[in-house]
C-alpha cells in the first residue's frame, strides 16, 4: 500500500496537478480552480499505474 498525501495549492494556469514520488509515499497537490480531487487522483493512477488499487489517500492541509 503506497500513501498518497493529498493538498490543494494554487498552481500556474494550464498545471492543474503536480506530483513528487518518495518511495514510500506520493506528495500530490492539487489546484481545486482547475481540477478537482478525485480526476487528480485518477490522473495521478494514469501516470503511475501502479497505484491501481494499492493507494491509501492522507489528505494534508
Amino acid at each position: 500500500m503506497t500513501d498518497v498525501r493529498v493538498e490543494q495549492a494554487e498552481l500556474d494556469r494550464g498545471v492543474p496537478m503536480m506530483y513528487r514520488d518518495f518511495g514510500a509515499y506520493v506528495r500530490l497537490a492539487h489546484d481545486p480552480q482547475q481540477i478537482d480531487e478525485a480526476a487528480a487522483l485518477a490522473l495521478l493512477c494514469l501516470r503511475m499505474p501502479q497505484l491501481v488499487g494499492n493507494l491509501e489517500v492522507r489528505r494534508v492541509p
